[in-house]
């Protein structure tokens, strides 16, 4: 998994709305990648079942990394920004799945 170093509340009051914003987006970014390391490894698992006990440890540490960053912005006062880069976040997971039920009807 790919190492974020999400911003401290020091670093986020120092920067400015659009640089905090960035900075969610990037987040994201490494999220979505980690969970395509996390697919992987689930794959993997098929042939190697030693990966079973990693692939719920990586997703539960996922999860959790989430659910800590929420809190964090929420505490500190970011978490409208936050929830703007997460609409956007959405909106872009939106458009991956219609792509892929595009090619799954077409596939059928």
């Amino acid at each position: 998994m790919i190492e974020f170093n999400f911003p401290t509340m020091e670093e986020l009051d120092r920067i400015g709305s659009k640089e905090r914003l960035n900075s969610f987006r990037r987040y994201f970014s490494a999220s979505r990648y980690d969970r395509l390391l996390i697919q992987q490894c689930l794959i993997r698992s098929a042939y190697d079942e030693s990966l079973v006990s990693k692939v719920k440890e990586l997703e539960r540490s996922h999860d959790q990394d989430f659910v800590d960053k929420v809190k964090i912005v929420k505490e500190y006062g970011f978490f409208d920004e936050f929830l703007d880069a997460l609409k956007e976040e959405e909106q872009g997971l939106q458009k991956i799945i219609e792509a892929y039920d595009k090619r799954i009807d077409q596939s059928r």
